[in-house]
This record gives C-alpha cells, sequence and structure tokens, in this order.
C-alpha cells in the first residue's frame, strides 16, 4: 500500500504527515478520505499511524501528522502543547486533502486517538468539512490538567501551576531554556499512579510503542494554554453530522467519552469495548476497526 511522505502549511508552521493511499477502493470508499490525530506526546508514527494505515487497507485515502511543535514538523519551543494550534492543525489537515485530485472534499472524516480525540471535536464544531466525526479512547486535555480523574473542582494546585507558567515565560524572555516535564513517567510506575499513566509507560517507554520522535517532554509552561481549553462544551454544534466515541468499559478515562456524548446531538453514538483499557485500544483493533469502517461507510459513502 503506497505511503508517501507529504508536508502542508498550517499558520506559520510546516506540518509533517504520511498520506496512505488504498491500492484499491470499493466504489463507495473511492475519494473518501480521513484525518488521523495522534495523542498528546504521541507522533504519527504511533497509533494515529497504525489506524491510518487499517483504513488505507480497507479504502479509505488516510492522512496522519505530527501536531505544530511536535515530531518532523515545525514550532518552537520544541514539545508546546497549544489546544487551539492543535485544532488549527486538522484543519490544515483538511484544506490539505480537499486540494487532492484523489479527495473529493465533500467527503471526509476525522479520527483522533487520546487527546486527538478531544482535539478533532473541538476542531469538528466550527469546521463544518469534516463530514464524520469519530474518537477512540477521547480525553479533553483541559479536564485532564486541571480536575482530579472523573471530574469533579480544580485541581487544589492549579493556580499554582499557572503562576509557575507566568514565571517560565519570563524566564525563557530572559534567555532561559523551556522548562520542560514528563508526560508520563519514565520508570514502571506504582499502583498510586492512575491506569493512564501505567498503560502510557508502557506504550511510549518500552518497544511496544516507543518512537524517537515521541520523546515523553512537554513545556511545562503549556498548563496556562490548557487550562481553559474545553473539547466538548459546544459538541452541538456537530449535529447534524455524525459523532461515534469509542472508547474501552474498563478505561479510566471514559468518563470523557460518556461528557461529550452527553454535550452532543443526534446522530450520536457510544461505542464501548469490553474489558479494554484506554492504552489498550491504541494497538488492538480488533474491535475498533471495524467498527470505525462502518461508521466511515456510513457517512462517507458515495
Amino acid at each position: 500500500m503506497p505511503q508517501t511522505s507529504v508536508k502542508f502549511p498550517s499558520k506559520t508552521f510546516t506540518l509533517a504527515a504520511n498520506l496512505y493511499t488504498p491500492e484499491s477502493a470499493s466504489p463507495k470508499r473511492s475519494r473518501a478520505a480521513i484525518v488521523v490525530v495522534h495523542p498528546f506526546g504521541g507522533v504519527k508514527e504511533q497509533t494515529a499511524g497504525l489506524y491510518a494505515e487499517k483504513l488505507a487497507q480497507n479504502g479509505f485515502i488516510t492522512l496522519a501528522f505530527d501536531a505544530a511543535y511536535q515530531g518532523a514538523s515545525t514550532g518552537e519551543p520544541r514539545y508546546l502543547e497549544d489546544p487551539f494550534q492543535r485544532a488549527e492543525d486538522i484543519k490544515a489537515a483538511v484544506t490539505y486533502l480537499s486540494t487532492l485530485d484523489t479527495v473529493d472534499p465533500d467527503r471526509i472524516g476525522a479520527l483522533g486517538i487520546c487527546a486527538g480525540g478531544g482535539y478533532v471535536p473541538f476542531a469538528a464544531q466550527t469546521d463544518t468539512r469534516i463530514k464524520a466525526v469519530a474518537t477512540v479512547s477521547a480525553v479533553d486535555v483541559g479536564g485532564l490538567f486541571t480536575r482530579p480523574f472523573g471530574g469533579g473542582p480544580l485541581k487544589d494546585d492549579l493556580r499554582e501551576s499557572l503562576a509557575k507558567a507566568g514565571e517560565l515565560r519570563i524566564a525563557e524572555a530572559k534567555g532561559e531554556n523551556p522548562h520542560l516535564s514528563h508526560i508520563v513517567p519514565t520508570t514502571k510506575p506504582g499502583a498510586e499512579f492512575p491506569d493512564l499513566y501505567k498503560e502510557g509507560f508502557d506504550y511510549y517507554c518500552t518497544p511496544r510503542g516507543q518512537h524517537k520522535n515521541s520523546t515523553n517532554w512537554f513545556v511545562t509552561r503549556s498548563i496556562d494554554l490548557i487550562a481553559n481549553y474545553d473539547s466538548y462544551q459546544f459538541n452541538e454544534l456537530i449535529s447534524p453530522r455524525p459523532l461515534l466515541m469509542i472508547a474501552g468499559s474498563v478505561a479510566d478515562t471514559l468518563y470523557f467519552s460518556k461528557d461529550a456524548i452527553k454535550k452532543a446531538k443526534e446522530p450520536k453514538e457510544l461505542f464501548i469495548v469490553d474489558g479494554k483499557t484506554h492504552v489498550g485500544l491504541y494497538d488492538d483493533l480488533s474491535v475498533t476497526l471495524p467498527k470505525l469502517i462502518e461508521f466511515m461507510d456510513e457517512n462517507l459513502s458515495k
């Protein structure tokens, strides 16, 4: 199956991407395309690339890209996590696909994984070119950083984190290197950690999913870009386009998908994969892939 390295602009950034072109496609899938969006800290060669490749093997044109500041894409400081730029990157990817003769611009969908599953619905709320919206193990990165697992009041140390972010901005302005923090633990975490982080170590820090461009760093002051970001507040704007959210039944992030679905209007579906955790759906596509193919067929077909 052909895989081509491509680049496209997103505001002032140049994004690096892999474009997957199926060797053959059924008439109803011909010229249908899907943007696939990676998790926080991820790159296009990991779970996003896996989903993009498998969907392309089933007849869809797919595009997996590195977000601005990440992977092989441009952007300084490296590893900044800016939710609004992440959403802009998705819109830029849709624009890029729309310029290709091989793609029908009226038949473009998007799939987001983990934090990408927050950014895709957020982008789709105001980008009506996205005709089908899907997520796997969705996470609202704003809620992840600002509220305890399961939701609830703001974290006790949030205001201190925001004050520190301001100090770090000043330090950078004085010439210091950006302060970096790890996304997941660098050694096998203990039982006191949420499953998301224990599984994150197993995926990102072991041969299971690690990649040289996925460094497990983010710029610490990103918190002041993340804190008041809400992936799903305006999910009702996605309708009448369809929303599919897939999550594991034992994922400690399942509450994000449940909350997002409540805020959306029809057509919408929360699809639960029995016995699966959050990261368990990153590389086990046995249930998710058939469901995604069915969903995209129904909503991107001629």
